[in-house]
């Protein structure tokens, strides 16, 4: 196994309130986290602290020069006037070709990719977010509560895809039966 990411020392607070003293993880190329907790534990923080989006107070983050980390975050990155393919493009530099192929495998297809981001449900739209994620070809994954606003299939296609992804990942959730 290789390591992609050791953090050591992690201290962060938000006032007087201590949210990580001296913590320390280890994550490597097979590694499958779960992450769960209270609201307000610090999940997000440290997904965020991960990402570089956010910075603990002190910590030694020793990221590995193959790591190629990708973060589906609980905010959209998308306008919802674009297009699913308009938005993976942009967002991604990728051709279209690609980006439909990738779309494909969370039933993102057709008519679907012409259409505005706004007129899809909360589930499709958390698809276009998996798909913008993988067209960045991570070998590390953050998931922060991916099972948010997912219907019946998106939730079975999530959980397929992540039974076969041969990367890392990493997911804070409330869902502890998708866990």
């Amino acid at each position: 196994m290789k390591t992609l990411l050791q953090i050591s020392s992690l201290n962060k607070r938000y006032g007087g309130r201590i949210i990580f003293d001296d913590a320390a993880v280890t994550i490597c190329d097979e590694h499958k986290i779960g992450v769960i907790g209270r609201n307000g534990a610090g999940k997000s923080t440290l997904c965020r602290i991960l990402t570089g989006e956010e910075e603990a107070e002190s910590a030694l983050i020793e990221p590995s020069s193959e790591l190629k980390l990708a973060y589906l975050e609980q905010h959209d990155a998308f306008k919802l006037d674009e297009t699913v393919i308009g938005f993976l493009q942009r967002y991604t530099g990728r051709e279209e070709w690609e980006c439909g192929k990738v779309a494909g495998q969370f039933a993102l297809k057709g008519p679907l990719l012409e259409k505005p981001i706004g007129e899809l449900s909360g589930g499709f739209r958390t698809r276009v977010k998996l798909t913008a994620m993988l067209l960045k070809e991570p070998n590390f994954l953050i998931l922060d509560e991916p099972t948010n606003y997912l219907d019946l299939r998106t939730l079975i296609l999530l959980e397929h895809f992540l039974q076969e992804y041969e990367g890392a990942f990493m997911i804070v959730s409330h869902d502890r039966e998708f866990l």
